[in-house]
This record gives structure tokens, C-alpha cells and sequence, in this order.
């Protein structure tokens, strides 16, 4: 596990679709509209001059013969000099032929879809489901970071409860984010110690997090960690590693392409239940709980 937050942990069959569709590679892209010409019609001029010679010594006679009076002579030899002079003018072609494209989508759409398609397919049926509700009491910061969350992320949920046949209580999820591909995404909010209590909370060396991360992975979620300090002072910035997993996974670049102003997130070291401890005794959380902004 890292020993930075954001921790984004991802599940073994979200693994295989990464590495089967290359999504790691994928690039917005737009659709561009070429117009196809036919070759123009040309000929040497010489070749021009022999048949224009052909056509007025053997027809002209004829006309003679065949047609009166003489006006009606005239007018055809004059229809026959248009039609002849409009061939060989070396600006004439035929009309362009243009694709049409109105109706079509840009490539990134059309990736989107397929993209959302194939993995809706390759999760369908694998993922772990909530059994209702949380009565999980929500951290201080919680309801701040989920009016933030929810702006960007209208489908977030916050307080979500999971059974888990190991234990008599069920896990509590801080907010769950189901895209409509399929892909369901954990997201944590991690303080060091217990407000009330003050006892250490989300320990490196304590392992219950590493249980509860196995727990969500093995029902093929995505988990993401963000610690407290950064989902007090940087929420948008935590959105944007949200938006980032939804891209490089379900190809959906329309929440990053909203937050492509903000900046990274900056990474906040993980503590030992140590540590957690000494920042109890030192008052640690009230240090950036004052400061929030949205």
C-alpha cells in the first residue's frame, strides 16, 4: 500500500480491462473533415485540335446536305462550338464530392460509448452491491467534501453500508460514485485519530484498512483514499483523481475536462498509530479543520 494519500487501489478484473482495451493510452481525438475531388477532366491540346479538325471536316458537309435552312445550320454548329470550347477549358471538373458528416459523432463520443459498452459488459453481474443505508456516524469534514463531491459528481452517494458475512456490523462507505458504465468507485476520507476519543484511526500498522480496502477489491470496486487534511483544503483537487480514474477507466474525460484548470493534488503522508497519537495529544486536526474552503 502506499505510503501517500490519494491511494487509488483498483481491483484485479478492472486491472484486465486496462490491460485488454490499452486504456492507458487513449487519446482524445477529433473527427476531421477531408473533401475528395475527382481528377479533373483534361486533355492535351493537341488532342483536342485533332478531333475538333475530324468532327468540322466530315460533319460540316453533311449538315449541308441534311439540314435547311441555312439559320438552322448555323445555330447547331454554334450549340456544337459551346459544348466543345466548355470541354477543353482547363478550368472545368467535375463537381467535388463531399462526405458528409453532419450526423456523425466526434471519435471521443463514439469512444466513450464503446468504451462505457465494453465494461459494462465485463462487470456486469461481478459487483459487490450495498445492502442499504449507513448509520455511521459522518466525520466532521464529510458533509463539507460531499457538497463539493456532489457539483462535480452528481451521482455520489454518501453513507453507503455494505454486509459483510466476516463481522456483525457492516462496513460503512464514506461516499460511493456509480458511473453509468458500471464502474463503482469507494471514496474515503481518512482522519488520524478520533475526535472525541482521540484514539489513532487509520493507521499504517493497525491493518484493519488493508482488510476493509481487500474487502471492496474482491466486489471489484475501485478504492480511493484521500486523507482529511486534503479533502479539507483541496476538494476540487481530490475531485480531479476521481476524474482522473474515470477517464483512464470508463473513457469519460467529462469531468476532467471541467477540472483541467485545477491543480494536483499535492500527496500528504500516511501516519503509524505513533504518530496519530502525538498529533492527538498536539491538537492536530483543529490545525486545518478551521481553514476549509471549497
Amino acid at each position: 500500500m502506499s505510503k501517500c494519500y490519494p491511494v487509488v487501489l483498483y481491483p484485479s478484473l478492472i486491472l484486465k480491462f486496462l490491460v485488454k482495451n490499452n486504456t492507458y493510452n487513449v487519446k482524445s481525438s477529433h473527427s476531421i473533415l477531408k473533401l475528395s475531388q475527382t481528377t479533373p477532366l483534361t486533355l492535351k491540346s493537341s488532342s483536342y485540335i485533332q478531333v475538333l479538325f475530324l468532327l468540322v471536316g466530315f460533319l460540316i458537309p453533311l449538315s449541308f446536305r441534311l439540314l435547311s435552312p441555312l439559320w438552322l445550320v448555323a445555330l447547331v454548329w454554334l450549340s456544337i462550338s459551346l459544348g466543345v470550347i466548355c470541354v477543353i477549358s482547363p478550368n472545368y471538373h467535375k463537381p467535388a464530392v463531399v462526405k458528409n458528416i453532419s450526423h456523425r459523432q466526434p471519435s471521443t463520443v463514439i469512444n466513450k460509448k464503446r468504451n462505457e459498452i465494453e465494461l459494462s459488459q465485463w462487470l456486469n453481474g461481478k459487483v459487490l452491491q450495498p445492502t442499504g443505508q449507513s448509520d455511521a456516524t459522518a466525520g466532521v469534514s464529510e458533509q463539507s467534501f460531499y457538497q463539493v463531491i456532489n457539483r462535480i459528481f452528481p451521482s455520489v452517494i454518501q453513507g453507503v453500508a455494505f454486509q459483510n458475512s466476516e463481522f456483525s456490523y457492516p462496513y460503512s462507505a464514506d461516499f460511493v460514485l456509480l458511473h453509468t458504465s458500471g464502474l463503482s468507485i469507494d471514496i474515503e476520507i481518512d482522519e488520524p485519530y478520533v475526535g472525541n476519543t482521540q484514539a489513532p484511526h487509520h493507521c499504517t500498522d493497525q491493518g484493519k484498512d488493508d482488510t476493509r480496502n481487500a474487502f471492496f477489491t474482491n466486489g471489484n470496486w475501485i478504492v480511493i483514499r484521500f486523507s482529511e487534511k486534503q479533502a479539507v483544503k483541496y476538494p476540487l483537487r481530490c475531485c480531479k483523481v476521481i476524474a482522473s480514474v474515470l477517464a483512464q477507466v470508463a473513457g469519460d474525460y467529462i469531468y476532467i475536462k471541467k477540472l483541467e484548470k485545477i491543480p494536483l493534488l499535492p500527496t500528504d503522508p500516511m501516519w503509524t498509530t505513533k504518530q496519530a497519537k502525538k498529533w492527538a495529544r498536539a491538537d492536530y486536526r483543529k490545525t486545518y479543520l478551521p481553514n476549509y474552503r471549497k
